[in-house]
């Protein structure tokens, strides 16, 4: 799906988070959202998942305008957001989040399998009668991860991705990235970190564009991801 941000602003007040924004993202790429804190990175990335709604502007999804969208049209749309803290239930079990917005309702063991499948797909480990409260942040992002692919989502949002994530976790992640923009599965949507951390390149051998942010956009550069 090609996505375009077309004049795109959002104020806080007084505060100017995202200054006349004209961007367009790719089908089937990777890429990454570069600035310094408060530049407007995740304010951008919020508009595109509905968190958050422009001041003025619009964001065309396949050529269909929207001047703002809430999470579950945005969701309709294909658009999913994995959030530094994800989204989840601590008290429930494994299997229960994953179920959580599904479009049809799944009985336990339809949904254990569908889980397995996915998680075997990314070879991710996680024990479906597990509690979330007792998973690390990089299961419950992994967690998450899943559950936006089986809602159907085809262009996928990191914000901070790397946060509080071990290295074997943050290699996982990556390599998840890499697979999903090599596969149908993932229907040629354009994978959106939204991070400043230089990790955020440990996509291996991926072409990636990066994109710097001041709250208008300063440049943007094709470059070759690499490994450390």
């Amino acid at each position: 799906m090609r996505i375009e941000f077309r004049n795109i602003h959002k104020h806080y007040g007084a505060v100017r988070a995202n200054q006349d924004i004209n961007l367009v993202l790719e089908p089937g790429r990777i890429y990454g959202l570069l600035g310094e804190n408060g530049a407007g990175k995740s304010t951008l990335m919020r508009l595109l998942a509905g968190h958050s709604q422009p001041t003025e502007g619009q964001i065309f999804f396949d050529g269909k305008g929207f001047a703002a969208l809430n999470p579950a049209q945005a969701l309709a749309l294909g658009v999913g957001m994995l959030h530094q803290d994800p989204l989840d239930f601590p008290a429930l079990r494994v299997w229960e989040n994953f179920q959580l917005g599904a479009r049809k309702h799944r009985g336990k063991s339809a949904c254990i399998r569908r889980l397995d499948e996915l998680a075997s797909r990314f070879h991710f480990q996680l024990a479906p009668e597990k509690t979330v409260g007792r998973l690390t942040v990089g299961e419950r992002q992994q967690l998450e991860l899943l559950r936006l692919l089986d809602l159907g989502v085809g262009v996928l949002i990191l914000d901070e991705p790397t946060t509080g994530i071990s290295p074997g976790q943050k290699r996982k992640l990556f390599e998840a990235i890499q697979q999903l923009v090599g596969e149908q599965g993932c229907r040629g949507g354009s994978l959106v970190p939204g991070n400043h951390c230089t990790a955020s390149w440990q996509v291996g051998g991926q072409s990636c564009t990066a994109i710097q942010l001041q709250g208008d956009l300063e440049f943007h550069v094709r470059c070759r991801a690499y490994r450390r």
